[in-house]
């Protein structure tokens, strides 16, 4: 029997150690089972190059570039040309011919205020299509720093069930041995239950934040099997307010938009109001009779006597003011964003020097106190397990205090929008 078992077990290992090599071997020879590490940059990457969104404003700026083709086209000559019978008294018949040439004259100061409109339109539109990119690129920061804190809130997690259940065991030893109560057995085994709780949970938010970069990516733009090569939290060295106020103002694209927008709709309404001067067009004319041919050139002048564009102009005007009031309103709102901003950011940064300077050494001394003394017996179970848990909370706090002093330089930059941002460096 003994022998049977022997051999059984030889051959379970004999087809597992082929298994093994079968499946390093197909791995070998499919790449594409191999698992590819991504870091920031090639996330970045990924979501500027694939994202619907920055497709359709690329879209809308090729739409905007055709429109100032369009503004700077030259009018078309007008060519008309008539031929028919001419009958005299006689009952003769002769054929006349007509040959006219109208050229519109594009005034300067209908073309220029045109022009001035579309280009300005086309910066706008291009503003936004920055504004998009730079909102792109924080949302896949935002993602990839949150799966970074999901993923050190399941180390952390891990390694307090270890230390539990370390604890429980020795509790376990103890309580068999007659060296303690039951009531510290349960007690050590109800703190395991609840750890393992938390384990399990921090699983769960790390598999929902990978999905959630998956989905800011682009689920078709990620090969299928991926990881996520770890960047350190941005550094806290922001200049001050102030300058941050002035890059705001300089060069946040959804200023400069509304900004573009305003000076857009002035050129539509000079446009507008140039609209009721006279247009002129140059006209050339040739009849050809049977005896002679008459030949004539002349201006043709539209002189608005009954349609002074009242309505259109009436509506430029209410579109400059709206556009005046959008930058007003953009302005105040961004720099009120961005004061809210730093200051949460002052607040994030001395949490994050508090915790990892102060707090988190003192619960560390703390818990190695207790466990010293839980092993000579001066201390009971209860001190020991409150300072563990002192010390795993101090820990979820500083990693819950680095991800929102992520986020919020994350936002802080992109409302300084800062071109470098969108800048995807070389891996190291």
């Amino acid at each position: 029997m003994k022998a049977s078992r022997l051999q059984w077990s030889h051959l379970l290992s004999a087809l597992a150690m082929s298994a093994c090599a079968l499946s390093s071997s197909w791995v070998s020879a499919n790449p594409t089972a191999k698992i590819k590490q991504l870091q920031l940059n090639d996330l970045i990457s990924l979501a500027l190059e694939n994202n619907a969104e920055v497709q359709i404003s690329k879209n809308e700026t090729q739409a905007a570039a055709g429109q100032l083709s369009t503004a700077r086209a030259i009018p078309n000559p007008q060519f008309e040309t008539l031929r028919g019978d001419q009958k005299r008294q006689g009952g003769s018949v002769s054929t006349v011919e007509s040959l006219s040439v109208t050229q519109p004259i594009d005034m300067p100061y209908m073309r220029v205020p045109r022009v001035n409109a579309a280009e300005k339109n086309l910066k706008a539109i291009e503003a936004s299509e920055l504004l998009k990119r730079h909102e792109i690129v924080a949302r896949v920061k935002t993602r990839y720093y949150e799966y970074i804190r999901r993923v050190e809130e399941l180390k952390a997690a891990n390694e307090d069930l270890d230390l539990t259940r370390q604890i429980r065991d020795r509790i376990r030893l103890r309580y068999q041995v007659g060296e303690t109560a039951k009531f510290e057995l349960i007690r050590a085994e109800t703190d395991l239950l609840n750890v393992q709780i938390n384990t399990q949970a921090a699983k769960s938010r790390l598999d929902q934040a990978k999905a959630q970069l998956r989905l800011v990516v682009g689920t078709k733009n990620l090969p299928t099997q991926f990881e996520i090569k770890f960047q350190d939290i941005p550094k806290d060295n922001l200049p001050s307010l102030e300058t941050l106020l002035a890059e705001v103002k300089a060069q946040n694209p959804e200023i400069n938009r509304a900004r573009l927008q305003l000076e857009s709709n002035q050129s539509r309404l000079s446009l507008e109001r140039n609209t009721r001067l006279p247009q002129l067009a140059f006209k050339g004319q040739e009849n050809k009779e049977p005896d002679f041919t008459n030949r004539s050139y002349g201006v043709v002048v539209t002189i608005p006597i009954w349609d002074w564009r009242i309505g259109q102009v009436r509506e430029a005007a209410a579109n400059v003011a709206r556009s005046q009031n959008q930058l007003n309103y953009q302005t105040q709102l961004l720099e009120t964003q961005l004061e809210l901003a730093y200051e949460q950011y002052e607040i994030s940064s001395y949490q994050v020097r508090t915790l990892e300077n102060e707090v988190i050494q003192q619960a560390t001394d703390a818990r190695r106190i207790a466990e010293a003394s839980f092993r000579f017996g001066e201390r009971g179970l209860l001190e020991y397990l409150d300072a563990q848990r002192t010390l795993r909370a101090a820990r979820a706090d500083l990693i819950r205090a680095k991800f929102e002093l992520a986020s919020i330089i994350i936002e802080i930059e992109r409302l300084r929008a800062n071109p470098d941002n969108l800048l995807v460096k070389a891996n190291p």
